[in-house]
């Protein structure tokens, strides 16, 4: 196993402080700016949120083209199923590729509720923007039945269905213990990322409101899901202290 190094607490609080102050000089800086140019600020944000809902049921686009994507990746999976089941090779290849689709339909789903959020503030199109929402509901859907499907083909041990609420809890009590330490680490990758985000976007939205420029609401909701974030991370931690006590 690959050691980690060792800094000098000396660097790391070097670092840190270093971090703090370039942040706070160009938080300063911008926000000095800003201030000073408080109405061409708010001509820009009104801009903005006029050129995003332009181009109104055009949002759906990328999520379809993931999704045909995803397709493209599942027919492909499904036909090294018959090799998969008796060569592990093929089973590696098929399994990978059936991930890859799961990726791009996974994806997709954010580009949804994008869509959904950019192409109903349009003045134009909401009778496509629906059709649109129905057709890329009921395609992701499908591929995702599709996946699971042909993931418990190659490995029969599978558990759950994708349109119960309990589906997460029972495919991970399925895995083994070499693919349950697999999601964890994809877990702890995407709580180091998001620990990370959460600070930089409190930090602009809370600007964004002290100028007037964004509503208090943004930075309670995104506080909230933070929160959230923290909270079910250090319960669950003091969970399984508890039992290993």
């Amino acid at each position: 196993m690959k050691e980690a190094k060792k800094k000098s607490p000396a660097r790391i609080y070097l670092t840190f402080a270093a971090m703090i102050i370039v942040c706070g000089l160009i938080g300063g800086t911008a926000s000095y700016a800003a201030i000073s140019n408080q109405l061409s600020m708010q001509d820009l944000s009104q801009w903005a949120n006029q050129m995003l809902s332009a181009p109104g049921p055009w949002w759906f686009t990328p999520g379809l083209l993931l999704l045909a994507g995803s397709t493209g990746f599942y027919f492909r999976g499904k036909r090294l199923i018959p090799q998969a089941l008796g060569d592990d090779e093929a089973f590696s290849q098929a399994n990978l590729t059936l991930c890859r689709s799961m990726f791009l339909c996974n994806l997709s789903m954010v580009f949804l509720f994008l869509a959904l959020a950019l192409s109903y503030s349009a003045s134009w199109g909401i009778g496509w923007s629906i059709l649109l929402l129905i057709l890329q509901i009921i395609w992701m859907t499908t591929i995702q039945a599709r996946i699971v499907s042909a993931t418990k083909q190659i490995s029969p041990e599978k558990l759950g269905n994708i349109f119960d609420l309990k589906f997460y809890r029972d495919w991970y009590e399925s895995c083994d213990e070499a693919e349950q330490q697999q999601i964890a680490q994809c877990g702890y990758q995407t709580f180091k990322v998001m620990t990370t985000i959460f600070p930089g976007i409190m930090v602009i939205l809370a600007m964004g409101t002290i100028l007037g420029m964004i509503a208090p609401a943004y930075s309670l909701l995104v506080g909230g899901l933070w929160l959230v974030q923290q909270f079910v991370y250090n319960y669950t931690a003091i969970q399984m202290d508890k039992k290993r006590g």
